[in-house]
């Protein structure tokens, strides 16, 4: 599905639901709905920071949802490490 534009005007990831990965210990779950001035704005977001615990979040937010912390959350874009949807992880 690469180059799939889910609303026109905005980039690939829109309306997606994905786990980002900072350069930090930082992971967030939510979706994606756009990048501005450098921020990304996630909705319906959740964070983990703990490293040690970071592969059964994943886990358990795959079983069960996204435990909706954050109606809307940005992050510094230069920030993101990379990024999965989340039924890809």
């Amino acid at each position: 599905m690469t180059g799939f534009v889910f609303h026109p005007g905005h980039d690939e990831w829109h309306g997606q639901t994905v786990l980002v990965y900072t350069k930090g210990a930082r992971v967030v779950a939510g979706r994606w709905d756009a990048v501005n001035g450098g921020v990304l704005l996630m909705r319906d977001a959740a964070v983990h920071e703990e490293p040690a615990t970071r592969a059964g979040w994943v886990a358990e937010i795959k079983q069960y949802g996204i435990p909706v912390a954050h109606r809307t959350f940005e992050l510094p874009h230069a920030e993101v490490e990379r990024v999965v949807r989340l039924r890809d992880a």
